[in-house]
């Protein structure tokens, strides 16, 4: 067959008139005539094809990631400026060991001076006598018991009577000898002390200048003044520090006596040195104690601002040995503020109230209505008896003296609960739900015990005093209070920052009043805030009426801005001008400070009326702004009216700074002295309750 067709093709050229066939019908042909070379031919065509195919799809693939990274390159913005902030891991300050054998060699030059002025005799002059010109007696210019070395009252002079006088009296016999600290030169290595690393150097530069007891006198016994440093350090408890932290060796109050064993003289003097290191040791870490407090709070979080949080020992050391009373000095370490006295006070009267307390617990989803039986009754009662002030409790003696076990909810019961309930706010409808068991809660001593602590160690992390004029900001207590002469002028509800933009913990002086201010958008809001709208709006800003500028100043539109280009480096600044919609609102109180907080006006005034209000960015806004500004400057309120209404923007100075507390306290006194206590909004509680346990366990394991 395939010949036959051979010779058919070959025929129709021989005849001159070839045969023209359709594309179809050839590749038949060609398969029919050669289907080994067809097969080929269609094997090379299927892979040319599956080239080309994974080609375009590499292709693809490619174009398709090019357009993802291009888009996520467009909407991812990077890490704000401002690092957010939040609470460190605590790392305790630490404690060491003193090094004393580096005060050997003053102890030794110590006893070569000693061992010289006991070897120079003394020098004597004669005067006669006023009753008897012929009679002369000596008269001893300088000659002590002991030498210089001994710290406290001079030894009475020695007066070396002639033969004349007393005839049978041995004139070169040796004075007792006084215990001496630097003839404990060769014991300084058995010492071990430790203690925070702060004290190691002035321990040691102290006692190489001056190689003397400072708390044992020549009696050999602790001085007056060491008595009442030990009574201060086991009062500690009582000013809120534990008194495990200055725990003293044991000292047995006698070792003027020298033994004929040098061994026993030698334990007699170490430990003696073990007792004037380790007193004046804890002394000096009482008073930093009282004066700074135990822990760093700069090592709390990003949001605790303080400084200078650091004795200076030796002075300290100086002025407690010169100190006619060792105790009013040290117990002067603490704050001084009237502030620290009610919660001293209220401390000792709450540990007595702890060690007797027991919880009052009124089951969870209890509802009673007036003529219903309720065995929760009893703890309805118990919990309004506690909550209760002295005029209540006799208003209604009769019922909190009758026994309840009979869960009858009537008569004078209901209207005891609906005279509480009329007390805290609530409608004196004698229902007793979820408003009213809320109000019943009754604090825990051990709960509020702490909050007293904490606030006593935060005390000491600001000035000894607050002073008589100052703004004292209460962040858990969202109010603001201007005191003058020690007297409450002006107070007032606050908007502090939100859990995320906690308002933070320092202190400053307020500069100026600005009226009509602008309002500079912090860079964190742009970066986390605005920039993702802007993004999708580029105008959003322009509608807003927001004024941006370049870093050099020139005024653009922020619809001309490609915001997809900005990221973390937002290089414009934007401001809102003044206006009904500024977010500062009318005026804003100045104390220029790193974490630009400040005190302002605000047009949402509606947050004022909530119980919480945590819901700025951090700074704190006022319930009164115009009454603060006037009494901040010492002005009326008309005139500052008179400033705001001109629309003008205009700052006005204090005539003198003014201190500002931005403070976070959760137990407080009021002005009558008695304790109130506020929920813990940031949570800073809890991380200054464990510095407080690391520290104390510091302490306690390495003391």
């Amino acid at each position: 067959m395939r010949k036959f067709l051979a010779l058919v093709l070959a025929s129709t050229f021989l005849a001159g008139s070839p045969v023209v066939y359709e594309p179809a019908e050839a590749r038949s042909l060609f398969e029919s005539l050669f289907p080994k070379a067809a097969e080929r031919r269609r094997e090379r065509r299927l892979r040319k094809s599956r080239r080309q195919e994974l080609r375009l799809r590499s292709l693809r693939n490619l174009e398709r990631r090019r357009l993802k990274a291009q888009s996520r390159k467009r909407t991812t913005v990077k890490a704000p400026v401002v690092k957010s902030k939040g609470f460190k891991t605590y790392v305790v300050r630490g404690t060491a060991a003193v090094p004393f054998t580096r005060l050997a060699k003053a102890f030794s030059a110590e006893e070569r001076r000693f061992a010289d002025q006991r070897a120079t005799p003394p020098q004597v002059d004669t005067a006669p006598e006023a009753d008897d010109p012929q009679q002369e007696i000596p008269v001893v210019k300088i000659s002590q018991v002991v030498g210089p070395d001994v710290i406290g009252p001079p030894a009475p002079l020695v007066v070396e009577p002639t033969p004349s006088v007393v005839e049978d009296v041995q004139t070169d016999r040796e004075p007792v000898e006084a215990v001496r600290l630097s003839a404990g030169g060769n014991l300084l290595s058995q010492i071990k002390l430790r203690v925070p690393s702060s004290l190691r150097t002035p321990l040691v530069s102290h006692y190489r200048e001056n190689p003397h007891f400072l708390w044992i006198g020549e009696d050999g016994k602790p001085t007056a003044k060491a008595l009442e440093v030990v009574a201060v350090l086991n009062n500690a408890n009582a000013f809120g520090l534990s008194r495990e932290h200055y725990v003293l060796p044991e000292f047995s109050n006698d070792i003027a006596a020298l033994a004929d064993d040098g061994a026993e003289n030698n334990a007699r003097l170490l430990e003696a040195m073990n007792f004037e290191f380790a007193l004046t040791a804890r002394a000096l870490q009482y008073a930093n104690d009282a004066r700074h407090g135990l822990v760093d709070p700069n090592r709390i979080s990003d949001y605790h601002d303080f400084k200078n949080l650091q004795n200076n020992h030796l002075k300290t050391l100086a002025k407690l040995t010169a100190a006619g009373n060792a105790t009013f000095y040290l117990e002067k370490q603490h704050p001084q503020d009237a502030s620290f006295e009610h919660l001293r006070k209220q401390l000792v009267l709450i540990e007595e109230e702890a060690a007797r307390f027991q919880s009052v617990e009124i089951a969870r989803g209890t509802f009673l209505k007036p003529g219903q039986t309720n065995e929760q009754l009893e703890n309805i009662v118990e919990s309004i008896r506690r909550k209760a002030d002295e005029g209540f409790l006799n208003d209604h003696f009769d019922v909190f003296a009758r026994d309840h076990s009979q869960a009858i909810y009537e008569g004078d019961v209901v209207d005891m609960v609906r005279a509480f309930q009329k007390t805290v706010g609530l409608k004196p409808d004698g229902i007793v739900g979820k408003r009213t068991i809320a109000k019943l809660k009754v604090g825990n001593p051990k709960e509020q015990k702490k909050k007293i602590e904490y606030a006593m160690e935060r005390l000491r992390w600001h000035p000894e005093s607050f002073g008589r004029d100052y703004v004292f900001i209460n962040q858990p207590a969202y109010r603001a209070t201007l005191m003058r002469n020690n007297k409450e002028v002006i107070s007032m509800r606050t908007v502090v920052g939100k859990t995320s933009n906690q308002t933070n913990f320092f202190h400053d002086t307020i500069e100026y009043v600005e009226y009509n201010p602008y309002w500079g958008v912090p860079r964190s809001i742009l970066v986390n805030e605005m920039l993702p709208k802007l993004r999708r709006n580029a105008s959003y800003l322009d509608n807003l009426g927001y004024e941006i500028t370049t870093v050099s100043g020139r005024r653009i539109s922020s619809s001309n801005v490609d915001w997809w280009s900005v990221g973390a480096d937002f290089p414009y600044n934007v401001r809102q001008p003044p206006g009904p919609k500024n977010a500062l609102g009318e005026l804003k109180i100045m104390f220029p400070n790193k974490h630009a907080i400040y005190m302002h006006d605000t047009p949402a005034r509606q947050l004022f009326s909530r119980n919480e209000r945590a819901y700025s960015h951090g700074c704190v806004r006022l319930a009164e702004p115009r009454k603060m500004a006037a009494a901040v400057l010492g002005t009326s309120v008309d005139t500052i009216a008179s400033n705001i209404a001109n629309g003008a923007n205009k700052t006005q100075k204090l005539s003198s700074k003014l201190p500002v507390y931005v403070s976070y306290f959760t137990a407080w006194p009021k002005k009558d002295g008695t304790i109130e206590y506020y929920k813990d909004v940031y949570g800073r509680d809890r991380a200054l309750g464990k510095a407080l346990e690391l520290e104390r366990n510091s302490r306690r394991v390495r003391s």
